[in-house]
């Protein structure tokens, strides 16, 4: 059975993403930093396919010991990721690094564990990144986006550098449906006055991606936005 591991597997975007896998036939690691009953009751959900894995994308130890369970990967998919707002004026120091901590570093920690893994399958990574990579954010995302165009840049970087054995591609989300987003959350207003489809962008949308760059062996080193238009808006 092929092996896929989720990094946030936890979040809203991370349980689309092992749903579609353990779905597909793969087994499924979900890892998790904080969010141990999120993980064990996603597993009830969805069975034995899918694996809790407690990992921390920013304690070397923690990626070190997690993976240790792994015997063989096929699917490496780096979702952790953060996100706060602060005006420029306000952003210390301190939250930039904890940005770039989670966001760059800590998907370089865990790509590079698994790496000799992921070279013995020829398997492929697909990192997520954010359509603010690609477009100025709502205001006050100025860390966040800077850290998603890192991840850009690295997945092309990356791509090119393990070429032809490993593939690396990205997706870059919109403005994902979340319960806090109801219909007159002035974020939410904004994004689909905007997007040409003139609606969020669910979850599964974006996992159908993942699941698509993973199956598709003549594509890498591409960035693939699932944003209902909103760029071209």
């Amino acid at each position: 059975m092929k092996t896929v591991l989720v990094s946030g597997g936890t979040s809203t975007l991370g349980r689309a993403i092992c749903t579609r896998f353990v779905e597909e036939g793969y087994m499924v690691y979900c890892a998790y930093a904080a969010s141990k009953e999120k993980a064990t009751s996603l597993a009830a959900s969805l069975g034995p396919s899918l694996i809790p894995l407690h990992l921390d994308v920013q304690d070397k130890q923690s990626i070190a010991q997690g993976c240790a369970h792994l015997q063989n990967l096929d699917v490496l998919v780096n979702n952790s990721g953060i996100f706060s707002v602060f005006p420029t004026e306000e952003l210390e120091e301190t939250e930039w690094q904890r940005i770039f901590d989670v966001n760059v570093t800590g998907m370089f920690r865990l790509t590079k564990q698994v790496l000799p893994l992921l070279r013995q399958a020829k398997g492929n990574i697909i990192n997520i990144a954010s359509i603010n990579a690609l477009h100025p954010g709502f205001g006050g995302t100025t860390c966040y986006d800077a850290s998603k165009g890192a991840v850009v840049s690295y997945t092309k970087a990356l791509a090119a550098e393990l070429a032809p054995e490993v593939r690396v591609n990205a997706v870059a989300p919109g403005l994902i449906a979340a319960p806090h987003l109801d219909k007159d959350h002035p974020l939410r207003q904004l994004y689909e006055k905007r997007a040409l489809l003139s609606h969020l962008v669910e979850p599964d949308q974006v996992a159908q991606v993942v699941s698509f760059l993973n199956g598709c062996c003549a594509m890498t080193a591409q960035v693939i936005s699932v944003d209902c238009g909103y760029l071209a808006g």
